[in-house]
């Protein structure tokens, strides 16, 4: 552990030490374990927990905030040099918002991103659903009062992914989102340095914004084949929000308008059960494999 919040998951092999290193973000439930149940990666692997997992106190800045604090946990092991960034559900996301910090105030060059079943919470799609409450699998050894800290995440993650303004890149023709974009930036600059002092540095704390917008990172979005089995009283129409997207085939990311996913690789189960056992070869190779196909293209 380097950071109360970092994590070391995997050193390069042997014969691997120049392959681009990896930065998997937590998901909705804030926290990191299943990524350390991956087989090697072949190269350096760094994970993210929620580092307001055991306080439960909210980013009132929504994954905008969330984004600017790991980008500087990123920059205080990795301060150049190209990574590839990802994480699973609510993690894909966050990785959009580090992304763009990351290409305004940094020498940190990301080569991609790798999207472990995320879909687009903004789709229109979500708004006319009949969604079912979230029925997480937890292990048989999973502590109460840990399952109710992932709840806890987890309730705080839809309502902030429902929210959520997203990055603006090269290409947005939508002069409203801009706008918005722009506007809610300028608050969370002028608000982090009360909240957060010297514990963050200057340049996550006031992101530049630039009139010629970055590009976005190609992004290769894993996506489960299967649907969370729902039984709750919604009735026998009901599905998961993660499974609203389900048909799409870029869940939901066709709608977010810049062609950003390069490739749709497919893994075995469910968004809850895909870290399971019986899944993490396969899953593993998934991953494996997109870290290299974003760095050829990266060459």
């Amino acid at each position: 552990m380097m950071d109360d919040s970092l994590f070391l998951v995997q050193s390069a092999p042997d014969g691997f030490e120049s392959a681009t290193p990896l930065v998997l973000i937590h998901d909705g439930g804030g926290t990191t374990v299943s990524y350390f149940y991956l087989e090697s990666l072949d190269r350096t692997v760094y994970a993210i927990q929620n580092p307001r997992f055991y306080s439960g106190e909210p980013w009132e800045g929504g994954l905008p905030e969330m984004g600017r604090i790991y980008a500087s946990l990123i920059r205080s092991v990795l301060p150049s040099g190209p990574i590839i960034l990802g994480g699973w559900s609510l993690g894909g996301m966050i990785s959009l918002e580090v992304a763009s910090i990351l290409a305004r105030t940094s020498d940190i060059q990301v080569l991609g991103i790798v999207m472990i079943d995320s879909i687009n919470p903004l789709n229109a799609a979500i708004q006319s659903a009949n969604v079912a409450p979230h029925q997480v699998e937890y292990d048989e050894h999973t502590r109460p009062e840990t399952r109710e800290l992932v709840s806890n995440c987890m309730k705080m993650a839809v309502a902030m992914s429902s929210d959520w303004i997203p990055p603006v890149w090269k290409g947005c023709g939508d002069q409203d989102l801009i706008g918005r974009r722009k506007a809610m930036e300028a608050t969370l600059s002028s608000r982090m340095p009360a909240q957060y002092g010297n514990s963050c540095s200057v340049t996550e704390m006031d992101v530049p914004w630039r009139d010629i917008l970055p590009t976005v990172p190609p992004t290769v979005l894993l996506r489960c084949n299967e649907y969370v089995p729902i039984s709750s009283p919604e009735g026998c129409n009901a599905v998961s929000r993660v499974d609203v997207c389900r048909e799409m085939p870029r869940l939901g990311w066709e709608e977010y308008g810049y062609d950003m996913i390069s490739t749709v690789m497919d893994i075995p189960g469910h968004h809850f059960n895909i870290f399971a056992k019986g899944h993490l070869d396969e899953v593993s190779s998934q991953v494996k494999l997109a870290c290299r196909l974003i760095e050829r293209a990266g060459l």
